[in-house]
């Protein structure tokens, strides 16, 4: 016997024994479950006087014939029925039952008695009911497709032998299937619990269709894709047909297997067209039968593996060369079938005012760009902007708008419309191949044409969003609002985006011009939907009209930053929000405020991209220079919108207040900027640093927790409550980390300009430790204690450090490093500094009731004491180390004296 011949019969015994144990197992359920319900019928009719009481629809018994004779005669009172003739009667009767007992539904075999909890099932059962099916079903379906795959390896028979026996192995598991389903469908229910047997055996046979049909074209192009087409069509459908009569189940294992099948079997010669055809095949079919049976998991599963193929196919495009055309066309089929199946189709003929928001359809709708934007991200590389690639571009933005457009529950489908667009401009191959990708400031290939195929977009998506509202006055808020919004911003970020790709944040005369025609669309807009709105006032007519004449300021502002060299879009923002903040008032449209919060957010994330929002040409000139400009007036805009925009009488919400926190953001940017500004030669970005910028920080940071301290007890904002203990913790942590240890000039030895009392050391040191035992009196009424005691105790380091650092800068001169020799007078200098700022510590506390300040005068007088005792009688000598001594003595006295009067004064007698 030859090798192959060996091999061949070793298979087919592998194969008998693999489709022998599960038939055998179910024909053994089979058996089962009629004994077990022939013995339950048994039991029902056993029970005493419940045959009679049951119904005669379910388990009935035919009643038994009266009894004659004495015993059975009537009680003389009763007079005997008798059976009327068919002439006489009316109407026929009813088969005679009990009348005073209603009937009993027993309830099924599985149904626990109530108030009985059902008993988990046991591992022999988990074992024998559901492991070994599941096991025994992917067994069958990798098995069957693992075999043509063996075939083509070994080369056993030729290529028609191997289709024909796939063909055949499959149509015996769907035979096998459908007749164990039969033998079974008489007994006893399946627990819902246990898996389907006759399901696992007609789902193998579905996954060994779709691999014998693949491989007939893929692999030996004995059928062409028309023909491949239909055949594949097919199996989906009798994959979808049985799943009809055998459950979800089937389908779920028939559509993974049909979208593993060509990971299994392979694919041919590198080519993506046969997966461009097969796979929408597998998920429209997929789609298809979800609808009518009402399976949304199945669609989801059915579009997650649509998203993966896309996923997989677009990495392979990553080179130069790759054929990308099918890769693109799969991605956009599968957007489209999704789009279609979860957006507009379960939303068809829906009335506007039910049209609330669906996450289902936003989702898919949301993912389906993304996967989209995915592929147009790799595939540039290879193709760059040819005409497979901005056509996938453009249905990457077609897509979801027409289906936002279609069905107004999926109204956030314009927004992904816009985020699609604007990631489009942003992908848009640069002119320079060697020029680092994917980088916003890229000049474009092409500018006419990449202006035309972003610009024409834009303005249909406003165009859309606008008819949407003008034709569905009756449309909720919420999908009213997304698409005002929408077709407002929309246009305004793919033309701030295409001005930093061509105009590269230079003045440029043309998008000042393109913004201003666009202000003047939105001016027209804004009027037309006054005139509607006049006419018959509704909440979409209203924010539509808010949304476009908020536009048109914003449109203005744009084109303002455009005709002027070294503008910002961050103040064109913050001016758009200001003014739609301003149109939300006025016209009280409270749902416009979220889009001053959207405004916001977009702000917020073009200072997470660039903090510099202003460029480096600010001007020499300290504090009146073009960061005034650039962090100034957003700063002031966005605190004059969070006042316009806060409700009355109601604890401010998310819109007021992303406002108060930007305008705090671009306030802090605005002063560090301008600090580093004046100390750097006009460089906002220099390297350095010194620890007069160190002391100026920390001082702004203490003047921003003290205001805001002082703030929040007027508004009683959570975002100023939050703001004013990080500054207050930042401050701190700059004061002693920057100015005690890193920068300290004893430490650098950096010279200290100025003269003995007013120099860098005094307004460095001196200036944030009062400010920091201010804020500690101020944070005391409505502060944490251990706030309070941070502050103080932070400005009675930063004032211990300042006072040494003075004495050393009096004696020493500019240069006052450690590594200078310290004469006698400086060091007993340093002791009476130290007893008197204890003094004054002691006073404060004392008078103030300060524990905190009391503490620290005693760690003031104890480190006097520690140098006095361990330093001065050694190191120094004459009168000196007299003085010191005697200083100290005194000094302690009055210290007693002080706590025996005042502090710990015994209560005097009456």
């Amino acid at each position: 016997m030859d090798d192959w011949n060996l091999y061949l019969l070793i298979g087919l015994i592998g194969l008998a024994v693999v489709v022998s144990g599960p038939v055998a197992f179910g024909l053994v359920l089979s058996q089962r479950g009629r004994i077990a319900a022939l013995e339950g019928r048994l039991a029902r009719l056993e029970r005493p006087g419940l045959a009679a009481s049951a119904s005669p629809g379910l388990y009935a018994v035919p009643p038994a014939p009266p009894a004659r004779g004495p015993e059975a005669a009537p009680a003389p009172s009763v007079a005997p029925e008798r059976p009327q003739p068919a002439a006489q009667a009316p109407e026929p009767e009813a088969p005679l039952k009990p009348a005073a007992v209603p009937p009993v539904r027993l309830p099924p075999p599985e149904t626990p008695a109530p108030g009985i909890i059902p008993k988990k099932p046991s591992f022999e059962e988990r074992f024998g009911t559901r492991w070994v099916v599941w096991i025994g079903g992917i067994a069958l379906a990798l098995g069957a497709v693992l075999l043509v795959r063996y075939s083509v390896e070994q080369g056993v028979f030729g290529p028609g032998t191997r289709i024909l026996s796939s063909l055949a192995l499959a149509a015996g598991l769907v035979a096998g299937g459908e007749r164990l389903r039969r033998r079974l469908r008489g007994a006893a229910p399946v627990p819902p619990r246990w898996p389907d047997i006759p399901a696992m055996v007609t789902a193998a046979g579905i996954v060994a269709g779709f691999g014998a049909i693949y491989a007939a074209h893929a692999l030996y192009g004995f059928i062409g894709p028309e023909l491949a087409f239909v055949l594949l069509g097919a199996t989906g459908l009798t994959a979808m047909v049985a799943a009809g009569l055998h459950g979800p189940a089937l389908a779920g294992i028939g559509l993974v297997g049909a979208l593993v099948t060509p990971v299994l079997v392979g694919k041919a010669g590198g080519s993506a067209w046969p997966l461009t055809l097969y796979l929408p095949v597998v998920t429209g079919s997929a789609y298809a039968f979800a609808w009518y049976k009402g399976w949304r998991a199945l669609g989801l599963a059915a579009w997650i593996g649509a998203a993966l193929w896309s996923l997989v196919l677009a990495f392979a495009t990553d080179s130069p060369g790759a054929a990308i055309t099918p890769v693109l066309v799969h991605a956009v089929v599968q957007a489209a079938l999704a789009a279609f199946v979860f957006a507009v189709l379960p939303h068809r003929g829906e009335a506007d005012e039910a049209a609330r928001p669906d996450p289902v359809a936003a989702g898919v709708l949301a993912s389906l760009a993304l996967v989209l934007v995915h592929t147009l991200w790799f595939s540039v590389a290879a193709q760059g902007a040819g005409a497979a690639w901005i056509a996938a571009g453009l249905a990457a933005v077609a897509i979801p708008a027409a289906a936002a457009f279609l069905a107004p529950a999926a109204a956030l489908g314009l927004a992904t419309a816009g985020a699609s667009l604007c990631a489009l401009v942003a992908l848009w191959p640069d002119a320079d191949p060697n020029a680092e990708p994917y980088l916003i400031w890229r000049r474009v290939q092409d500018s006419g044409l990449f202006l035309v195929v972003v610009g024409l977009p834009a303005l249909s998506l406003t165009a859309a969003g606008a008819l949407r509202l003008l034709g569905g006055s009756r449309l909720p808020p919420a999908s009213a609002l997304i698409y005002a919004g929408s077709a407002a911003l929309a246009p305004l970020a793919v033309l701030s985006l295409a001005y930093l790709r061509i105009g590269q944040g230079t003045a440029s005369p043309g998008f000042a011009a393109a913004a201003g025609g666009l202000a003047a669309v939105m001016t027209a807009l804004a009027a037309t939907f006054r005139r509607h709105g006049e006419a018959a006032s509704s909440p979409a007519l209203r924010l539509g009209l808010g949304a476009f004449a908020s536009a048109s300021v914003a449109a203005l502002s744009l084109g303002l930053v455009c005709a002027v060299s070294g503008g910002s879009l961050t103040l064109a923002f913050a001016l758009s929000a200001l003014a739609t903040a301003a149109i939300a008032r006025h016209l009280d449209l409270r749902a416009l405020r979220w889009c001053v919060a959207a405004l916001g957010l977009l702000v917020a994330a073009r200072l997470a991209w660039d903090p510099a929002v202003v460029g480096p040409d600010l001007g020499r000139t300290p504090v009146f220079n073009w960061l005034l400009v650039g962090y100034g007036v957003p700063a002031l805009a966005f605190a004059l919108a969070a006042r316009l925009i806060r409700l009355p009488d109601r604890a401010p919400d998310a819109p007021p207040l992303i406002a108060e926190a930007l305008s705090l953001l671009f306030s802090v940017f605005l002063v560090v900027f301008e600090i580093r500004h004046a100390l750097n030669d006009g460089d906002i970005l220099a390297p350095n640093t010194s620890f007069l910028e160190q002391g100026l920080m920390t001082l702004s940071a203490l003047g921003f927790a003290g205001v805001l301290v002082r703030l929040d007890a007027v508004h009683g904002s959570p975002v100023i409550r939050a703001a004013s203990l990080g500054f207050g913790a930042l401050a701190l942590l700059q004061g002693l980390c920057g100015l005690v240890l890193l920068t300290n000039p004893y430490l650098t030895d950096e010279p200290v300009a100025g003269g003995l009392l007013f120099n860098t050391v005094a307004l460095a040191y001196g200036a944030p430790a009062l400010a920091a035992l201010a804020l500690a009196r101020a944070a005391r009424p409505t502060r944490p204690l251990w706030y309070v005691r941070a502050a103080g105790l932070s400005g009675l380091v930063l004032g211990f450090v300042g006072l040494c650092l003075l004495i050393r800068h009096g004696f020493q001169g500019p240069l006052i490093g450690l590594d200078r020799e310290t004469g006698g007078r400086e060091w007993y200098a340093y002791s009476a500094a130290w007893l008197a700022l204890g003094l004054l510590a002691l006073g404060y506390g004392i008078l103030r009731g300060s524990l905190t300040a009391r503490l620290a005068s005693a760690a003031l007088v104890g480190l006097s004491i520690l140098k006095v005792f361990l330093f001065d009688l050694s190191g120094l000598d004459g009168p000196l180390r007299a003085l010191s001594f005697l200083g100290l003595g005194a000094v302690l006295i009055a210290i007693g004296l002080v706590y025996q009067r005042f502090v710990f004064a015994p209560e005097r007698r009456g």
